[in-house]
Formats: structure tokens, C-alpha cells, sequence
């Protein structure tokens, strides 16, 4: 007499809410028929969630129905397979998974084998760590999927991605500028005309320029800050964009230069600009030490920042090696007869908040080296906040330029991140991420 035994109940029932489940998230999970125990349990077929696209795309599914998680202490567990399984699963021409449904709870969670086992301690070990949180099978989890199969992607298998909506910040600020640009005849230079300026305010601006003798600027003429700089009979108001384009190219470079003046005005009170590296970055906060932390609405949240930070240990032994100073290299651009400020991250390092650090280049070159896409990210969403914040109680807003933050772009086809990493060397791996956490500190 046949007899259906308990063990197999358990295992179709733990089919049945893993296949409900990748039916939600748009996928179809392919069991074969008969009874073999190969040591996979079935196939997910990859779709496009807009097109209804199929393209023969698969992931293998081992699963593993339990009542009881093994080593469950509320916020991971772990499954120990068997060497015959873990061969087989390498041998495969597909990736493969390893899937865990909790039977009373139906939750169900989820391990790359291939990825997770590529550490060979893990491998001897052959136990699978899961984590609740992060594990967890959901909706969303198509997009960790199509990441998978194109991260197995290796000469003689074509795997084309599945469609993947993604979210692409820029590093673009749109500028906004006064219509009218204000010009007087002088017979100084820019140095002459800065010594003008001194004789009549300590901190005179610094948003102007001077060319083809005329003193150019935003700002009103007529104001006595300027009397002893210009010819004030000779005061002149145009339409900013008939200047910029009157004589091609050069004038364009000058409205260029204009522009990076009144940026570097905007925001002198917290920025210094370096001549050298032609790049602005922090000043130093003198009243709580020489380390400065930042707050910021950053693209969703709100965030801190060390923006001075202190690394390393001084050869005397008393205090750093060096500080690095979060910096940022400014570009006008004219797209469409718009113009904007692209922002490009960088760093900035000193010995004591002020003189330059000796081996700024090697250090620059390092945190380059590690950078992610991540970092250079959190970057440019801190200098957004910074470079379009405005005035408030204790302090007017700069007139002359406004800066706003260019809305984020739908995008239909997405690279996932972790193509970069997933086959990764160890030893990379463990170097990079050394890396990554000076870097964030």
C-alpha cells in the first residue's frame, strides 16, 4: 500500500508558499514532475514586471521547509548542508538558492549559494547564516534576482537584464542669476581695484571682475563701496545674457568667471577656495576644535557629516597625522540655454586645519581607490544640501546667485550594485572594506 508521509506533506506545503510568493513578486517557480531528489526542488523563471517578457532566464531553488528555525535567536539562523549538496550546487550552470519556509509563520528567506559559499571559511564550515530582516523573500526581491543571474554571467552564458526601475540622482544644481549686470569704466586692475575696496570695508565682496577695462558685477555701482574703484559717471546696467554673448567665447568664459566669484562669496563664511586644486572645502571650527560635523536634509533623510575630520597619529605622538576636509570642484555649464553648477566630490588635507598636508596627493589617491558609488553619492546629496541652503534668522541670503537642486530621474533599466562585488577577490574584498571604514568615519 503507497502511504504519503508527513516529511512530504511538509515539503509540498513549503512549494506552495514559495511558489504564492514568487508568483507575487511576477515570476513563475517551475517544479519538475516525478519524485527525484536531485538537490534542487525547482526553477524561477525570470519576466520583465512591465512587459510580461520571458527570456529563459533561471535560478535553481533548494528548499527547505521547517517548523523549527536551527540556532534562531530572534534575529538570525543557520542551516548546515552537506557536502554532497554544496558540490552539487557548484557544479551548476545556473546559479542556485537556497530557500528556508518557516511552515506556521509562512515566511520564507533566502541565500545565494554561490556568492555566500565563495568564502572559503564559510565553505568549509557549510553552515548558512540567514538574517530575518535582511533574508526575507519579498515583492521587491526581483530586482535581487535579475542582479544574481547577471552576476553569474561568465563567457559562453548570455544573460541579459531584466528591466529594473532605478532612481538616478545628478550632480547637477540649476543656477539663478540676476537679469541685469552692472558695468563701469576703470583704470585699475582686479589687484588695484581689491585694494580700492579695503580702503572702504574690511571684508569687501569679492563678486566681481574686471575686463577689457570695466569693473562688472551684480552688484549696485552707485554704492559708495565702490567710489574710489570705478567711474562712477560711467555706470552702465545691461541684459546679463546680451553680455555673455556679445563677443562669443570670451565673454562667455568672463560670465563664467563672474559666476565662480559670487559662489565663492556665497559661501566664504564656511568655505575656503584653493587656488592650487582650484576646489572650495571646509573651514576648520576654530571654536569647538579643528574637527567639524555638519546637519543636512540629505536626497531623503536627514543626515550628519564629519566634514573635518582627524586621521591618523602625529609622529610626535600628541594629535593626528593629518585632517581631511570634504571639498568639491566647481563647473559652470550652459545646457540648453540653461546653465548649471555640476558638482564634483573631492578632498582637501592639512597638517592643522590650515597648512596643507605633505602627502595630501598618495591620500587623495587612496580614498579614490575605495570610493563607492554609495559614498560619492552621500557626497554630492551633503553638498546639495549645503550649496542650495538659504538664508535664515541669523544670516540674509546671498542676492546675487541662487542654487537649486535638480529633481531625481526615472530610469527603466537599472545596474545593480552588486555586479561590482559579487565576485569579487576576498582578499580585494577585505582591503576595500578597510578602506571604506576610514573613509566613512
Amino acid at each position: 500500500m503507497k502511504k504519503l508521509h508527513l516529511n512530504q506533506i511538509t515539503g509540498e506545503r513549503g512549494v506552495h508558499i514559495f511558489s504564492n510568493r514568487i508568483l507575487a513578486a511576477g515570476l513563475s517557480f517551475h517544479t519538475p514532475s516525478g519524485a527525484l531528489d536531485t538537490g534542487v526542488d525547482g526553477f524561477i523563471e525570470l519576466r520583465d514586471p512591465h512587459t510580461g517578457e520571458v527570456r529563459a532566464q533561471y535560478i535553481a531553488a533548494q528548499l527547505k521547509t521547517m517548523r523549527t528555525l536551527p540556532e534562531d535567536n530572534g534575529e538570525i539562523f543557520a542551516y548546515r548542508a552537506t557536502e554532497r549538496d554544496i558540490e552539487y550546487w557548484f557544479n551548476a550552470n545556473t546559479p542556485v538558492i537556497l530557500v528556508v519556509v518557516h511552515l506556521d509563520s509562512e515566511l520564507v528567506w533566502w541565500k545565494s549559494i554561490q556568492g555566500y559559499f565563495a568564502d572559503p571559511e564559510r565553505k568549509r564550515s557549510r553552515k548558512v547564516v540567514f538574517h530575518r530582516k535582511d533574508d526575507e523573500l519579498r515583492d521587491d526581491t526581483v530586482a535581487s534576482f535579475a542582479e544574481l543571474v547577471a552576476g553569474f554571467a561568465r563567457p559562453g552564458i548570455v544573460t541579459p537584464s531584466l528591466r529594473t526601475e532605478e532612481e538616478l540622482e545628478t550632480n547637477l544644481l540649476r543656477v539663478d542669476h540676476p537679469f541685469r549686470v552692472n558695468l563701469a569704466v576703470t583704470d585699475l586692475d582686479a589687484k588695484e581695484v581689491r585694494q580700492a575696496l579695503l580702503r572702504r570695508h574690511e571684508y569687501p565682496p569679492m563678486d566681481w571682475i574686471v575686463h577689457g577695462g570695466r569693473l562688472i558685477t551684480f552688484r549696485d555701482l552707485d554704492d559708495p563701496l565702490f567710489e574710489d574703484a570705478c567711474d562712477l559717471g560711467s555706470i552702465d546696467q545691461i541684459d546679463t545674457r546680451d553680455w555673455f554673448e556679445a563677443d562669443g567665447d570670451v565673454t562667455k568664459r568672463q560670465f563664467v568667471y563672474l559666476l565662480q566669484r559670487c559662489l565663492t562669496e556665497r559661501i566664504r563664511d564656511r568655505l575656503r577656495y584653493s587656488r592650487a586644486g582650484k576646489y572650495h572645502f571646509f573651514k576648520p571650527d576654530r571654536r569647538n576644535g579643528i574637527e567639524r560635523t555638519i546637519r543636512y536634509q540629505s536626497f531623503a533623510r536627514q543626515a550628519k557629516r564629519k566634514v573635518v575630520s582627524a586621521h591618523g597619529k602625529a609622529q610626535s605622538g600628541s594629535g593626528p597625522s593629518y585632517y581631511r576636509h570634504a571639498a568639491f570642484v566647481p563647473r559652470f555649464l550652459e545646457i540648453q540655454d540653461e546653465w548649471y553648477l555640476a558638482i564634483e566630490p573631492t578632498y582637501h588635507f592639512t597638517r592643522d586645519g590650515v597648512e596643507e598636508y605633505a602627502y595630501a596627493s598618495e591620500r587623495l589617491a587612496t580614498i579614490k581607490r575605495f570610493e563607492t558609488n554609495a559614498n560619492v553619492r552621500g557626497h554630492i546629496g551633503m553638498w546639495r544640501a549645503v550649496l542650495t541652503d538659504g538664508g535664515d534668522l541669523f544670516r540674509d541670503d546671498y542676492p546675487y546667485l541662487t542654487l537649486d537642486a535638480v529633481p531625481s530621474l526615472r530610469h527603466s533599466f537599472g545596474v545593480p550594485d552588486g555586479l561590482w562585488t559579487e565576485r569579487e577577490d576576498p582578499e580585494e574584498r577585505k582591503t576595500r572594506e578597510e578602506g571604506q571604514r576610514e573613509l566613512l568615519l
